[in-house]
This record gives C-alpha cells, structure tokens and sequence, in this order.
C-alpha cells in the first residue's frame, strides 16, 4: 500500500488560455479502486497521462508507484500476442497465463497473431497485462467498449478479486457501480473525491446539485427584490433632481433663493442615494458571489417521422451468415412506428452485420427466412465506428444535405467544444466523433432507426441526453448496444439472438 500525493496541480495546453486543472490537491491511496468520471473533454485522460509523467504541469505529484497505462498500443499486431506484448513490457509467460486464468480466458490466446484476436479478446489480454506488476498502479481507460455482456461479467469478476487499486475511467454505471469504492469527478476544473461507488457518487451530487439550485433561486430572488429597490431609489433621486429644477423655476423674483435651499436639499437627498445604491450593488455582487454553477443538462431534439405504415421492418424464422460462416438462426422481430426494439447477443453474433444488412452496407452477406423492409422508408443509421465521414463540419453539412446551424446547436448542447467546430472530423478524438454522428441522426428527417452503440465513447450526461430524448420521443428504432441501464431506460422490447452453435 502506498499513497499519490497531489500538491497544487494546475495544467492547461500551450494553445488554451485556460486551465483544465487549478491548485488540485488529492492524496490517494493505492489500495483504492477509483472511478473516474466527469464530461468528455474535461481532462480524463490528460490526468492519467499527468500521473504518468507523459505531462508537466505547475505543482508536485509525488508517488513510488509505476503505473500501468490500458490500452496498450500494440505496434507488432502481426506476430503471435505473446510476442507482440514482450516487445512492449518485460515479464514471464506464467505470469500472463496466472492472470488470463484468473480472468477465465483461454490461454491459448497468447499464441495467435494480435490481429486475429477479437476485439474482446484483445481487451481481456492487454487487462490482463497491466496487472502483471503487482507493485504497479494500473490505468484503465474505458475498457468496457464493445465487450459484450458476458465478457463485462468476466472483466468485471477479474477485478473484483484483485486486491491492489486503480484508477478507471468508464461511462458505464453499472460496470462502475460493481468494480469501484471511490470515485473521482471532474467537476469544472477541480477533481473532488467520493467515498463509495458510482451509485453513492450519484445520490450525493443530486442532493448537492438540488441544495444548491434551491439556494441559487433564493439567491435570484434577492438579487431581483434588491434590484428592483435600487432601480427605485434612483428613480426617486432622479425626481428629486427635477423637483429642484422645477421649483427654482416657479418664481422667478425668488429665483436665486429658491436655487439655494432645493439645490442644498436635492444634493443631501442625492447624496444619500447615491450611497444607497452603493450599498445596494455590494449586497448584489455579494449574493451573486455565492452562486453556485451548477452543470446543467440542455434537452435535445429528435426529427423523427412517424410513417404511416403500423409495421416498418419484421423478420421471420430469418438466419443469417456471412461466406459460409453462419451468426445467427430464427430471428423473429416487428419493429412498428413507434417503440424501440433491442437486439441482443454476444459478440461476434451478428448484430452489427444485421444492421448493416438492412442498409445494403454489408457484402458477402446472405440469409435465409423472411425479411421485409417497408419501401420509401428514411432510415436513420449511426454506425460504431465514423471512417466514412470526413471534413469540416461546414462541409459534412453539406454533404449530408443537413442544416450547418442545427448540427452545430446540438453539438453546443451535448458540451462539444467550440474551438474544435473548425476541426476535421477525421482528426477529432473518437468522443468527439461519436457525438458528430448523434447529432445528425438527431437532426436528419427520418421514420426508422438503426442505431449501434450509441452509448460507446460518451459520458453519463450525454448518455442521460440521449436517454431522456429516445424516452420523449418513442422513435421506431432497432437497437444494439451492451450498456445495460441505458438499455433498461429506452427499450420497449428486447431480443435476444440465437446462437448458431
């Protein structure tokens, strides 16, 4: 057991004139499992590459600990994994095999080439490496993406066994809620610390979030009453000024005696106001000081269609395969005008295939059974991943035949940054991406939805954007994803793919 002490840590980017950490100060001890947590682009990952030492900020991190960074880059994809991992860190087969058993994955893994791997097998190999030291802290960065729900179970049971800490950053609530005892949030540029899981973390801030929008209303009110007072007192101060010059002006035989005694009187009454208002603009300021920013969560829009037809996509008795390698058999689905279905299955079983079927974007795929698409139907479709789009989003816009300005205000309202409006798509970071593609299905006309793990890459509170939008709206929308509680919150039907054994 050791501790990370953090001192007065601030850091921000040669091009940004702010900073996205001010004065922190943490002490953390190793044997903690940390959840880290906060808004896409606060900071996340600049601060597991801080405590690595991959960047200098102001400030001290003192630490004798090595830390472990997940994922891995893997350079030499080509060669058997052993291999392919021993190029990048030093350590003994055995000690792989004890952690790939601990984790119940085959071991037989380590001598196939890298590339062959499935994406959960990669994941679960390069987990099972960061904590081959165990006198090392590991650094785990969403490893929960795209592993299916039997593979979370396995990550999720490996690390419940393990005694030694780490920091994870994850958006899924329930893979936090299980493998976590304190979490980390990134709340504006400060990073507070929780005792307990995400669901503790989440119970205290929406009580704190709640105290402190009751006493910001109170705060408004004051500020509005004291306003108004100070717009009264001037009005009045004003008045006086002008009886002094009416009353000066009435006779004019006593028209200098008159100027002296209403001019001495306005000036004491002015004066006085004037030392009113001042007071008043304190007490303003004052009460507007103790405002506290709470983070709010803008709504989105969704433009969808509903067709007229009361069925828009079913299958029956359907099997699918791709070459000759069967995915799936005896699918039976209606998807209607309204509802949203979720598909179900393990990895590998043909969900995404399935999808893209229905598109016309998969090749070499075949099927067997019966599979009936509306004709005339917009079909919204959000890919896993974005290599087709391109460009600045001015251009993509336009390519896409959407509005320039309605792609811009929902990116501004799930906190894209504005400083990367100009940015191509294809160098933005994959957070950033993933909420480009949101927004045009959000703002694209359309009557059906295929929408593959719209949950992947953004955090809970564009999740929750997301949720509360699908909830409102009731699209007809097919459904693949892993994240359970997002699953939970939307779906009105939930299906579950055969396996071809």
């Amino acid at each position: 057991m050791s501790n990370i002490k953090i001192s007065n840590l601030s850091f921000k980017y040669s091009d940004s004139i702010e900073n996205i950490f001010n004065n922190l100060n943490l002490d953390l001890d190793s044997s903690w499992k940390l959840g880290l947590v906060g808004r896409n682009g606060r900071g996340k990952t600049t601060f597991l590459n801080l405590l690595q030492g991959k960047l200098q900020g102001t400030g001290a991190i003192q630490s004798k600990l090595e830390f472990n960074y997940f994922p891995l880059n893997v350079k030499n994809k080509e060669q058997l994994t052993l291999y392919a991992l021993e190029e990048h860190v030093q350590f003994d087969q055995w000690e792989l095999e004890r952690e790939l058993n601990l984790m119940q994955v085959d071991t037989n893994l380590i001598w196939q080439p890298f590339n062959t791997l499935s994406g959960g097998e990669q994941t679960k190999v390069l987990l099972a490496l960061s904590f081959i030291n165990k006198d090392a802290f590991p650094l785990i960065d969403e490893p929960t993406n795209h592993l299916d729900e039997k593979s979370r179970i396995q990550v999720v049971r490996y690390l419940q066994k393990h005694s030694q800490g780490y920091i994870v950053v994850s958006h899924d609530r329930d893979f936090l809620n299980q493998i976590t005892n304190h979490i980390l949030a990134i709340e504006h540029t400060e990073i507070h610390l929780y005792q307990g899981n995400y669901a503790s973390y989440e119970d205290t801030k929406e009580k704190r979030d709640k105290f402190n929008q009751e006493k910001n209303e109170k705060l408004r009110g004051q500020i509005k009453a004291l306003n108004e007072s100070r717009q009264r007192i001037k009005g009045y101060s004003l008045q006086s000024e002008n009886n002094k010059k009416a009353s000066a002006h009435k006779n004019e035989i006593h028209a200098d005696i008159n100027k002296g005694f209403f001019g001495h009187k306005a000036a004491k009454i002015m004066k006085r106001s004037k030392n009113i208002e001042r007071r008043m603009d304190k007490d303003i300021q004052d009460r507007k000081g103790l405002m506290t920013n709470v983070e709010s969560v803008p709504e989105l829009e969704m433009n969808f269609q509903p067709n007229y037809h009361s069925t828009l996509l079913e299958t029956r008795h359907l099997d699918l395969k791709v070459k000759d390698k069967k995915l799936f058999k005896d699918l039976n689905l209606i998807i209607r005008n309204r509802g949203i279905v979720s598909l179900e299955g393990k990895n590998g079983a043909g969900k995404s295939t399935f999808l893209k079927s229905i598109l016309n974007k998969s090749t070499d795929v075949t099927y067997q059974g019966i599979l009936n698409l509306t004709n005339g139907l917009r079909v919204s479709y959000l890919p896993q991943d974005f290599v087709e789009y391109s460009g600045t989003l001015a251009e993509f816009s336009q390519k896409e035949h959407l509005s320039y300005e309605k792609i811009l205000n929902v990116l501004r309202k799930m906190g894209f940054p504005r400083s990367s409006f100009e940015t191509r798509i294809e160098e933005m970071s994959i957070g950033q991406q993933k909420r480009v593609s949101i927004a045009k299905s959000l703002v694209e006309e359309a009557d059906f939805y295929l929408w593959d793990e719209p949950a992947n890459y953004l955090d809970v509170f564009n999740q929750d954007q997301l949720i509360d939008v699908l909830r409102k709206t009731k699209p007809a929308m097919l459904l693949v994803e892993h994240d359970e509680y997002f699953i939970s919150q939307v779906a009105s039907k939930r299906i579950e793919l055969k396996i071809v054994d």
